[in-house]
């Protein structure tokens, strides 16, 4: 009898599955209690439920912004305004988010474009305000810290080159930049301490050191300083030197999050897990939801033993990044700890997996692509698993396995596969290389145009009809040929990039002209000498346009005159629709 009713009552048992409204009602009252990662859940919820709804969509943006992820609200207002090109509020949220990521020129283009289309908005007071300070400062505009002082310029651009380089991996290169830089200009303090990181990872400690203490014999406070010879120090073997300089760095008062920063990672390096944990949590009063951040905390938790700790931070991060692959992992980890399934032993702070899982996780991404075609499409279909396994494989290092996972994700020829491609492409970390990969294949799935992407420092919009048109020969071939012509001139002169950049203006000038006049063009060259001097201009490159006109064989006249006119329609069509370039 029992179990009858029982039956009965399971039968009875209705889905609790609520609608879009349900999800964002609740996500606006965690916003209203500045509850940001549980109105973040809630809003994604939402989304999930009713993705046209283009104001859920906006919610979430803004929550990212509130949260200091400026680059993943945009990524929201871009599919906006793929939707609904007539969002002003859009650009107004855009030019926001450029301000956060310290992008001026950019925010200065949104908010122009948000008083263009809404003089009398809700926020054109507001944006007015903001343009006076933009227009008011010469260096945001520009991109120069010294304006007054080009050699000086030219330096700092160099060393943040330099810096690249060393994030990137490319000590070799960073080390040529750097030292260069530091001949140059030996007041540099921030390229020399860039150098001395540079010697080190590639093995060469002793000059390292000496680099270091160039530079503490005149700042012997210099934080940086202080902690990579602490480091270099403590690789070498020598304790107590490395302790002093680290007693000497914790002996401050600091206040600036960037050394406080600095300091941590040190002690994290150096494995000082207590020290470390009590500046990180102060850290996080500056950047509260910062994943990185929030998975050191945890990191030193798990070291000292406090698992239930380790656990919480790991929590937070997969709210904020859900489906992220390796906070799962290491909560896995803790848990099998705890229940003595697993022997503890300290686990390094890189945001990453450790060498064997990932190894393990290659091999299953190889087997996975080994699958039959229909097998695969239900893997993806049915769960968000396969997803972020290959999202984790994108943030490899080898390149030929990121092209394979793209192509994979293209196969599937689905709206999520299209999205995942488009928000690819905004993706200011990833290659231009991949994300030329990236749009092929969401051409070859025949998604929609235009294609808007993060390449080469700048938003475009990309279209690809443009060449079709002249391969059907409705465009004279000399068009084509003129883009061929400048990107052949300007190789082994221009930083990687500067291909596509050319090729985006030069299409972005088509569109826009056959609305207006297209010129005749009788030779390439002069049009493609003209390219060449409007990229520079829109990169801030110094040129002799003399001596360009010279390399082309055209007259100085020709060049001036055609650049203008690339200039002024490119300009005119800035405000018939959405462009950032």
């Amino acid at each position: 009898m029992a179990k009858e009713v029982c039956v009965k009552s399971k039968n009875k048992v209705v889905p609790f599955d609520q609608n879009g409204q349900f999800y964002y009602k609740k996500a606006r009252k965690y916003m209203e209690s500045n509850n940001y990662i549980n109105a973040l859940s809630f809003y994604r919820k939402a989304v999930e439920k009713d993705p046209e709804n283009l104001e859920y969509r906006l919610d979430l943006a803004e929550v990212f912004t509130e949260m200091g992820y400026y680059e993943e609200s945009n990524l929201i207002l871009f599919s906006v305004l793929q939707k609904d090109e007539s969002r002003a509020d859009c650009y107004f949220c855009l030019g926001c988010n450029f301000l956060g990521l310290q992008e001026y020129e950019k925010a200065h283009e949104c908010f122009e474009r948000y008083i263009h289309m809404e003089p009398d908005g809700i926020y054109s007071d507001e944006v007015r305000e903001l343009l006076d300070i933009l227009e008011s400062h010469e260096f945001y505009i520009d991109g120069g810290t010294d304006v007054l002082n080009p050699a000086k310029e030219k330096l700092y651009r160099m060393a943040n080159k330099g810096k690249d380089f060393l994030d990137a991996g490319d000590y070799k290169n960073a080390i040529q930049c750097l030292e260069t830089v530091v001949m140059k200009d030996p007041s540099l303090i921030f390229a020399k301490n860039n150098l001395a990181l540079a010697y080190f990872c590639v093995g060469n400690l002793d000059k390292a050191i000496d680099t270091c203490n160039e530079v503490l014999k005149t700042y012997p406070q210099n934080i940086h300083a202080n902690c990579n010879i602490a480091i270099f120090l403590h690789e070498k073997g020598c304790i107590e030197e490395s302790e002093r300089h680290i007693e000497t760095v914790i002996g401050m008062q600091l206040n600036d999050p960037e050394e406080i920063h600095k300091i941590a990672v040190t002690l994290c390096e150096l494995k000082k897990h207590r020290e470390a944990n009590n500046l990180l949590r102060r850290l996080l009063l500056f950047k509260p939801y910062d994943v990185k951040i929030l998975h050191y905390i945890a990191v030193s938790y798990f070291n000292i033993q406090k698992f239930n700790e380790a656990l919480r931070y790991w929590n937070k991060i997969d709210k904020i990044v859900p489906n992220n692959t390796i906070s799962s992992f290491y909560k896995r980890l803790t848990r099998a700890i705890m229940m003595k399934e697993r022997e503890f032993s300290e686990i390094p702070y890189h945001f990453q997996v450790p060498y064997e899982e990932g190894i393990y996780r290659i091999k299953k991404i190889n087997d996975l692509l080994k699958l039959p075609e229909k097998a695969l499409k239900e893997r993806w279909e049915t769960g968000d698993e396969l997803m972020a396994l290959l999202g984790w494989g994108l943030g490899l290092n080898d390149i030929s396995v990121k092209k394979a996972i793209l192509n994979v994700i293209a196969s599937f020829g689905d709206h999520k596969a299209e999205n995942f491609l488009r928000e690819f492409l905004l993706k200011k970390s990833v290659e231009d290389e991949l994300k030329k990969e990236a749009l092929a294949l969401l051409k070859q799935m025949n998604a929609a145009e235009p294609y808007i992407a993060y390449m080469n420092n700048n938003i475009v919009e990309i279209r690809v009809d443009i060449l079709e048109r002249i391969s059907a020969g409705e465009l004279p071939r000399i068009f084509y040929s003129v883009v061929e012509v400048a990107t052949q001139k300007m190789k082994n002169r221009y930083k990687e990039g500067y291909e596509l950049t050319i090729r985006e203006i030069w299409e972005k000038f088509v569109r826009a002209a056959l609305t207006k006049k297209l010129p005749r063009i009788r030779k390439a060259e002069a049009w493609a000498a003209a390219l060449e001097l409007y990229y520079c201009i829109k990169s801030n490159i110094e040129i002799d346009k003399r001596a360009l006109a010279e390399y082309y064989g055209v007259a100085y006249s020709t060049l001036l005159n055609n650049c203008k006119y690339i200039s002024y329609v490119i300009l005119e069509d800035k405000y018939k629709k959405y462009n950032l370039y």
